[in-house]
């Protein structure tokens, strides 16, 4: 995305600071509501609330001509009410920060946690910079950052979220306790946090903090946690899940020489959702995989071969079939199998990390 028009940690369009007051109070009103901008009447008052010009349009008419004379003369254009910018929503830090914030949220929804951490931290990126005093709401650029804070502070959750399910706890643990202290009711990032802690701190110090949460949920609302929360207390009561390698075959023998390609494979493992090993035929790249499959973070590793398949269309359906989510395989045994092999792997994988 390339941002034109900043208006959250400054003012300044195409890196040119714009310091005119009014000048910045009109960009912030007309970015408020990017599609449709704003009719003359709602300028008028935001621009001037204490005392009214002579002439109010004959004024915001000249506020908008210096606009097109300092930014360019096609970056307002006038509509049927009023004036609006001609800025796609990428292009206005403001709007983008929003476009950011969905993006995360869906790529959570599909069980992209990679990309749903990687929008999450480009939209933080945005508001980097942005002051944190309480804003001149009379301030229409102030205004427009009050009103885009709270998104703040879903990009953190959803970041936070994203880092814990991506096996990242150590990262994820500080961030998690913040938005739990901030939102103490929110049970999806609880169960997080206390799969964060049981990781970095050890089963005792989460489960101590569920139990600090029942006590309080009980106490002041005569209630329980609820049933996802509950299954991380059993998770973590019957100690940690044990190891499951799907697919990956015995080591026949140790494998000598490849210790830095294993290392180098397992870092990039840590960065990318999806990482290839390239090379001639006989090199020994499934033997590497094997052995980065064995010895791999991930408690649960399935291998897919997928020599057999020649088409593109059906990697879908033989990974599905080799996490028993496919036809003829135990998944499908319960009469639950999904006609859609994708749907079929996220039900099989969860959000838990697995490779």
């Amino acid at each position: 995305m390339t941002t034109d028009l900043t208006l959250l940690p400054r003012v300044a369009h195409r890196g040119q600071e714009i310091t005119a007051p009014r000048l910045r109070g009109l960009l912030a009103l007309l970015a408020g509501d990017l599609r449709t901008g704003c009719s003359t009447e709602r300028l008028v008052a935001g621009l001037w609330p204490d005392e009214l010009p002579e002439r109010p349009a004959k004024a915001v008419q000249v506020l908008v001509s210096r606009a097109r004379a300092q930014l360019g003369a096609d970056v307002i254009a006038s509509t049927p009410t009023g004036y609006r910018l001609t800025l796609a929503e990428d292009q206005v830090d403001s709007s983008a920060l929003l476009l950011h914030a969905a993006a995360s949220a869906e790529r959570a929804r599909a069980g992209d946690h990679a990309g749903s951490l990687a929008a999450a931290e480009a939209g933080l990126a945005l508001w980097e910079g942005t002051p944190d005093e309480a804003y001149d709401t009379d301030d229409p650029v102030a205004a427009l950052r009050t009103e885009r804070a709270p998104v703040r502070g879903t990009l953190i959750r959803a970041r936070a979220l994203a880092l814990a399910r991506l096996g990242r706890h150590a990262e994820a643990a500080g961030p998690l306790a913040v938005t739990a202290s901030e939102h103490p009711r929110d049970e999806e990032v609880l169960a997080e946090l206390l799969r964060a802690e049981a990781a970095t701190a050890g089963p005792s110090a989460a489960l101590t903090r569920y139990e600090a949460y029942r006590r309080e949920l009980r106490d002041e609302l005569g209630t329980d946690p609820g049933a996802g929360l509950k299954a991380v207390q059993r998770e973590l009561l019957r100690g940690e899940a044990p190891v499951v390698r799907h697919g990956v075959p015995h080591e026949p023998n140790p494998l000598l020489g490849r210790d830095e390609d294993i290392a180098a494979v397992e870092r990039l493992l840590r960065v990318s959702r999806a990482v290839t090993v390239a090379g001639p035929g006989g090199l020994g790249k499934t033997r590497l995989a094997h052995a980065v499959s064995r010895r791999a973070e991930q408690r649960v590793v399935y291998c897919v071969p997928l020599a057999g398949v020649t088409a593109d269309e059906d990697v879908a359906a033989e990974v599905a079939s080799a996490l028993g989510a496919g036809e003829g395989r135990a998944g499908a045994m319960t009469g639950h199998a999904s006609a859609d092999p994708v749907s079929g792997i996220l039900g099989v994988l969860g959000s838990g990390p697995a490779l």
